[in-house]
């Protein structure tokens, strides 16, 4: 079955690659049990569960 990506999982994709990338470098100058690093991945999961609500189930 071919999986489509809609607007919404479009825009939270792009969210979630600048949030990883912006935890990736916060972890990189301060270590990645900065207070600052733990913040952005939990709002990372929290991006990742929205994503994952709007697929499609299989």
């Amino acid at each position: 079955m071919p999986f489509f990506v809609t607007e919404p999982q479009e825009r939270l994709n792009i969210e979630i690659e600048q949030l990883r990338s912006q935890m990736v470098s916060l972890g990189n100058a301060h270590g990645f049990l900065h207070p600052d690093v733990q913040q952005c991945s939990r709002e990372l999961d929290l991006l990742l569960l929205q994503y994952y609500a709007l697929r499609p189930k299989q």
